[in-house]
């Protein structure tokens, strides 16, 4: 077996084989992923269902929303977009101690695994896109399976409750010899949840007492984790379903203009396998990319250099 770069997508090195080496059996994992399952996803998912009935009045407001639109800002977008995506995962630019911190705690507050495990999921999607071995892949052979709607099911969700997990020290070996980084992960549960208790904090600042820890606790964190899931995921599923594919990439990724501003730019998603080492993944002047802005913010703040813009 050739040793695949996880930077290239696949269609620079043919059809890869999944090696045993390089993936580790859900079976290792499955208490593990389950219960991070469980309260991540179908907990936060029913509290968020469920909470308004006992909230005090007031819980729906513009301002419960607007706190959920910054804590999904500086989420999704610096934590996840930003930080685990194009600085940690792609090195698509350097950033100072300070922000690469910031970026790894808030990445972690997405509550999709630790650093290492985002980078190496990701990294190995790029290596066997949309063929076995691409975990969140919609596409039915990626799966052995026959229809495309319960493969796209298993592209956007199924995945999470049990799959084979990219081998760290295959993967993300850069991030597991980085002292910042493993000094994060390992405070992944409480990152997690003061994810939900700082925005709570906030809305006490803001709307005082408890009900307005509640109704922060509830915008900041309940809604912006249970929302948040499905905007990622969609990069994984509906930009590998259907959209429009300017280029030839060799996988299904495609961009979809309608998620491009809820996922700050990660639904140009075509664009970014076609270079996917580019902190930009704007390549028309219309295309809105709310993470590239940010870059170019920190870049002039002094916070980031050496961003890498490759347009084709």
């Amino acid at each position: 077996m050739p040793n695949l770069n996880p930077e290239q997508t696949a269609t620079a090195l043919g059809k890869p084989r999944v090696s045993h080496r390089n993936t580790l059996p859900a079976h290792r994992f499955k208490t593990r992923q389950r219960s991070h399952f469980a309260v991540c996803v179908a907990l936060t998912t029913l509290l968020a269902l469920l909470l308004p009935f006992v909230l005090p009045a007031g819980w729906l407001s513009l301002g419960g929303i607007g706190l959920w639109a910054v804590t999904w800002f500086l989420v999704g977008g610096v934590g996840v977009s930003v930080g685990l995506h194009r600085h940690f995962s792609h090195r698509a630019f350097t950033a100072k101690p300070l922000l690469r911190q910031v970026m790894a705690v808030l990445g972690c507050m997405a509550a999709q695994g630790t650093v290492c495990y985002w980078v190496a999921l990701h990294r190995s999607h790029h290596t066997h896109s949309d063929r076995p071995g691409d975990s969140h892949s919609p596409i039915p052979e990626a799966h052995g399976l026959t229809g495309r709607w319960p493969a796209f099911a298993q592209g956007h969700i199924g995945w999470v409750w049990r799959h084979d997990v990219p081998s760290p020290v295959r993967y993300a070996a850069d991030l597991i010899r980085d002292p910042l980084v493993t000094r994060v992960d390992r405070q992944y549960n409480w990152i997690v949840l003061s994810g939900i208790v700082l925005p709570g904090l906030a809305g006490w600042a803001i709307w005082g007492g408890w009900s307005g820890f509640f109704v922060g606790a509830y915008w900041g964190g309940i809604v912006r984790l249970a929302v948040g899931h499905h905007i990622i995921w969609a990069i994984n599923s509906v930009c590998h379903f259907a959209g429009h594919r300017p280029y030839d990439t060799g996988d299904r990724s495609a961009n979809v203009w309608w998620l491009s501003v809820l996922s700050f730019g990660e639904s140009w998603h075509n664009n970014h396998h076609q270079a996917p080492t580019s902190a930009s993944f704007q390549h028309r002047w219309w295309q809105v990319d709310i993470g590239w802005m940010f870059i170019r913010l920190a870049d002039r703040l002094g916070w980031a250099t050496n961003a890498k813009r490759h347009q084709t």
